[in-house]
């Protein structure tokens, strides 16, 4: 027993890790494929360096621009202004799905942005003249970023293994790519730090710690990149102690968000958030009407108070009744104690109506005691969010384990950003954004490489995707930052990117004040049995229990 749990906490871990990134990463085999990446990041700005236009004459200092008629004009034109010149328009993405997709890349004009371009990572422009030093990690020919990678791979010899390629190398690829192809940022060369993060062991928190010391204080990082999910007090050693920018997949507590002064950048929602999103979206569609509410929160340090604050506050003050349990997880993360009590307290209630905010460990504990106290298919329904990762097939899925447990679940609604599953539409084809950035790492990955989502689902490709947007965010908002730019002056450009792309395409921005990017939310369906159709082989025993509805609105902040 005790092996079997040291088991799943291993596991839970690596989903806690990972979840959020679009795909953690191990030494798994390559071949298989999951589905847990959907996130991604984006990059695109209209800020600064959107060229100046003016029009009329304006050499006799008049600021009105001056104007002639008739023939007079033709013969003012004369050969200064080619008949056939036009003048360049707007360069926008006509996204074919339309909708609120359509509707976010009218909001931006991507012009000549050379981070910006949808159909190119980046482009080649002239370095920035009488360039000098300006601060740590910026000289006059280089800039310093970082990269921190949690180490999932220790995880594979426990029976966790997710195939999502090698963050490392991706990295390296499309920091590379910039540097040779595209000639840095406005000449600069990136300068990539890298530093490993531990997830098992003794002092977990001591080696994200040490990371973090690592990328800023001997590397001088002006910014710091995660794709594999970075957890912890660690997260406020970037950003707090060391005042650093850091971009990572992984969703935050609103206090980390605050705390950081606009120096934590994420791809997801905040915890509460994710919540908040939910809650709001079901009231507002009547999901919930008529149904007594149950929640069963984990004790785990932050995480009962998000619940508290994002999901349960607000449907007392929508005017239901709500039975809130807190599940005691010893000061760990696998959350046992009070189950059957718990469950008691939702039976004596006639709890109809269930939010699934639990992990991975416990969430199937729960529900199939739930099962063991008499609920039976159709008595609750249950809803979600991706509040400990439940949007996740992989981590939703282990509640099938248990037939029945799977059988009550069966029918469960998550309202999300991700767009888990969206590859099963007959009709799916990737977006310009994911195809282009496989396509480039595929050609200059040196391991040889070459992932595709039509052979390994979403997890490898997924990452690439992720790490490739992570990357533009960051030159983006360098290249922004001017000729000669301090890291103040890199702060402020980041800080005010607008809109961004992530790997779905999908809405997302940075401005101040904002800085975790989802902007819309999707409807999902949980459906068990977990077979649903997928156009490529799927591993044996891979639950495949979600599907997206497609029906993308803007988050209701």
């Amino acid at each position: 027993m005790h092996n079997l749990r040291f088991r799943w906490l291993a596991v839970l871990l690596a989903f806690l890790f990972f979840a959020a990134a679009c795909g953690g990463e191990t030494t798994g085999d390559s071949s298989d494929d999951g589905d847990d990446g959907d996130t991604a990041e984006q990059a695109d700005d209209s800020g600064d360096d959107a060229p100046e236009t003016t029009t009329g004459d304006d050499a006799d200092g008049d600021d009105a621009p001056e104007t002639t008629t008739g023939d007079d004009a033709a013969e003012e034109t004369g050969d200064d202004m080619p008949e056939d010149e036009e003048v360049a328009g707007p360069n926008i993405y006509e996204d074919p799905r339309g909708g609120i997709f359509l509707e976010f890349q009218q909001g931006f004009d991507r012009g000549d942005h050379p981070f910006a371009q949808y159909d190119s990572f980046c482009v080649a422009h002239d370095p920035a003249a009488d360039r000098v030093d300006t601060d740590d990690g910026i000289s006059a020919d280089s800039i310093k970023v970082g990269h921190i990678r949690s180490r999932l791979e220790d995880l594979t010899d426990l029976g966790f293994a997710v195939p999502v390629g090698d963050p490392k190398e991706i990295f390296e690829v499309f920091i590379d790519y910039i540097n040779e192809e595209c000639g840095g940022i406005r000449g600069r060369m990136l300068d990539l730090g890298y530093a490993e993060a531990e997830v098992l062991g003794s002092d977990v928190d001591g080696s994200r710690n040490a990371a973090c010391l690592a990328m800023t204080e001997d590397h001088k990082s002006v910014i710091v990149m995660n794709s594999t999910g970075f957890q912890g007090t660690a997260n406020l050693c970037l950003v707090e102690e060391q005042e650093t920018i850091f971009i990572s997949t992984q969703g935050q507590t609103e206090e980390f968000m605050d705390r950081s002064n606009d120096l934590l950048l994420s791809l997801s929602p905040t915890l509460e958030e994710s919540l908040r999103f939910m809650v709001v979206d079901s009231l507002n569609s009547g999901l919930l009407d008529g149904l007594t509410l149950g929640v069963a929160a984990p004790n785990t340090p932050g995480q009962v108070e998000a619940v508290e604050e994002g999901l349960v506050i607000p449907l007392r003050e929508a005017g239901f009744e709500v039975v809130f349990d807190v599940i005691d997880c010893a000061g760990g993360t696998i959350c046992f104690g009070g189950v059957a009590e718990s469950v008691t307290n939702m039976v004596n209630a006639g709890v109809d109506g269930f939010f699934n905010v639990l992990n991975v460990v416990s969430a199937p504990g729960y529900i199939g005691e739930m099962v063991n106290q008499g609920y039976e298919p159709g008595d609750v329904r249950f809803f979600a969010s991706d509040f400990n990762s439940q949007t996740s097939e992989l981590v939703s899925g282990q509640i099938t384990n248990n037939v029945e447990a799977g059988n009550l679940y069966n029918g469960a609604t998550i309202i999300d950003f991700r767009t888990t599953g969206e590859y099963r539409d007959p009709a799916y084809e990737p977006n310009p954004m994911a195809d282009m950035c496989n396509r480039l790492y595929n050609e200059n990955s040196p391991s040889g490489a070459n992932h595709d989502w039509r052979t390994l689902g979403d997890s490898a490709y997924g990452m690439v995707g992720s790490v490739c947007g992570i990357v533009r965010i960051m030159a983006r908002g360098l290249y922004d930052a001017g000729d000669n730019p301090t890291v103040a002056d890199v702060r402020e450009a980041i800080i005010n990117l607008g809109p961004v792309d992530n790997n779905a395409m999908s809405p997302a921005s940075i401005r101040p004040g904002k800085t975790q990017m989802a902007d819309s939310i999707q409807t999902l369906d949980f459906s068990f049995p977990c077979d649903q159709p997928l156009p490529f082989v799927r591993r044996s025993g891979d639950p495949i229990c979600i599907t997206g509805r497609n029906d993308f609105r803007p988050a209701p902040r």
